[in-house]
């Protein structure tokens, strides 16, 4: 049976502790998944950091406003994530997850200097054919209101995390592990964009979010992990693709699906193309001649309720 696991921050936690349990633990076996704790962490109202804020909006091209980024919340709320996945009764190492699939609902705008609550959990993990996807979710609540609120989907794929052995009555496995969001067929071209992904990138962004793994740093420290180079974070690719596209978007409330496909090798060159949907915008973020797609993502509104 399940065990909850509840933990309250009044500020972000350190992550030097976290770090250091996600590469102490690198290889620990894979932990007992019929009796999983039920992971809970929350941190007391903060207000965005301006510096940091500021930072932010530069390195990802949002523009000055009074309203927070529709990304920068998963950036607050970075600390719970990765105190959460280096918990030592997570299950499976920290250091070896893969980030596949991250979908954003904006329920409201959060103004720059507005208090938020943040709740994460995980889901039970599912057993796929390449590994083993757990999804993180986080709510952010401003006034005890519902505001914004993200699933991260990652991947572990250890030799221990086995698929099942398939039965008669089972369907045969997706050939394809990471999940696509669903969109509509593409219409009208809305940009279409080339950006830089300079070589320092991935330090610059792990200053501002606090991810520090060594795959997004340099690219010695990528290569102990199979990378030829360091690569972007996954997040920074969304970001800077919702940025450029922002005049595009559907108004608010709205949902943001992004699947990750190929990681962006720093430096880089990229081309990102915004086509328009039945339901909102269709964003491709890709190698300058196409051949490589390194994220796609589907934003979409979610519809406004008339207040009687």
């Amino acid at each position: 049976m399940s065990t909850v696991r509840r933990r309250v921050f009044e500020r972000p936690p350190s992550l030097v502790p976290a770090w250091v349990r996600a590469f102490s633990s690198a290889t620990k076996p894979l932990g007992d998944l019929s009796d999983q704790p039920f992971l809970h962490m929350e941190m007391l109202p903060q207000r965005a950091d301006p510096g940091l804020l500021a930072r932010y909006r530069r390195l990802c091209g949002f523009v000055e406003g009074p309203w927070l980024p529709m990304t920068f919340p998963q950036v607050m709320a970075g600390a719970l994530h990765i105190t959460m996945v280096t918990d030592r009764r997570f299950p499976v190492p920290a250091a070896g997850l893969v980030h596949l699939r991250n979908q954003i609902e904006v329920l409201q705008r959060i103004g720059v200097d507005d208090s938020i609550h943040f709740a994460c959990h995980l889901d039970p993990p599912r057993q796929t054919a390449r590994g083993l996807e757990f999804d993180l979710v986080t709510l952010a609540t401003v006034h005890g209101n519902p505001a914004w609120r993200s699933v991260i989907t990652m991947l572990s794929r250890p030799a221990a995390a086995k698929p099942p052995a398939k039965t008669a009555a089972e369907p045969s496995a997706p050939a394809v592990a990471v999940p696509k969001p669903a969109v509509e067929p593409a219409g009208p071209v809305l940009r279409s964009v080339l950006l830089r992904a300079p070589e320092d990138l991935g330090r610059r962004y792990a200053a501002i979010a606090g991810d520090f793994n060594p795959i997004h740093l340099h690219a010695a420290t990528a290569k102990l992990f199979g990378f030829p180079r360091a690569i972007a974070h996954g997040m920074w690719s969304l970001a800077r693709a919702v940025a450029e596209c922002e005049d595009d978007l559907p108004p608010c409330p709205l949902k943001i699906d992004g699947s990750f496909r190929k990681p962006v090798l720093l430096p880089s060159r990229l081309l990102l193309t915004a086509t328009a949907t039945a339901k909102g915008v269709k964003v491709t973020l890709s190698s300058t001649d196409g051949s490589k797609v390194h994220l796609v993502a589907a934003v979409e509104g979610l519809g406004l309720v008339e207040q009687a």
